[in-house]
């Protein structure tokens, strides 16, 4: 497989691909007519899930879709990208829009204190609301080895 260690970001192997069989339908039918629109609806519906991975899944979950430091949602995608160009496109600016955050945690549900979050790049350059910086504090190693 091959990746960078730095970004995480690795190439889909095909065998991870997963095969989907689709009932058939005749040469002319259409998305947009009407005698086939509840078998359109199920098949979108049935579409693959959002390329992202689990954490990051995780954290839309949590948050709601927005962004932690603006409250604005994080992906303005009302459907699922269609054809292939679209996915590309969409991975390129989820990507480039979401980046992944380190900040100090207020609470004590974490042992290390510290808890990711999803913010706009945009968002994670400016200062925060209230003036102050927000930054990861370190605290001390586990000495684990």
């Amino acid at each position: 497989m091959f990746g960078d260690r730095d970004s995480g970001a690795y190439l889909v192997r095909f065998a991870w691909t997963k095969i989907i069989r689709h009932q058939l339908v005749k040469g002319g039918a259409s998305p947009d007519g009407p005698a086939l629109a509840d078998y359109w609806a199920d098949r979108r519906r049935k579409g693959a899930p959002l390329p992202l991975d689990g954490a990051t899944m995780r954290l839309l979950k949590s948050q709601t879709g927005r962004c932690h430091r603006c409250g604005q949602l994080l992906l303005h995608a009302d459907r699922s990208p269609q054809s292939p160009r679209e996915w590309e496109q969409w991975l390129r600016t989820t990507r480039k829009a979401i980046k992944t955050q380190h900040i100090a945690y207020q609470g004590t549900k974490t042992p290390d204190g510290v808890q990711l979050r999803l913010t706009h790049a945009s968002c994670r350059q400016r200062p925060s609301m209230d003036g102050h910086e927000e930054t990861l504090h370190t605290g001390e190693p586990l000495r684990l080895a």
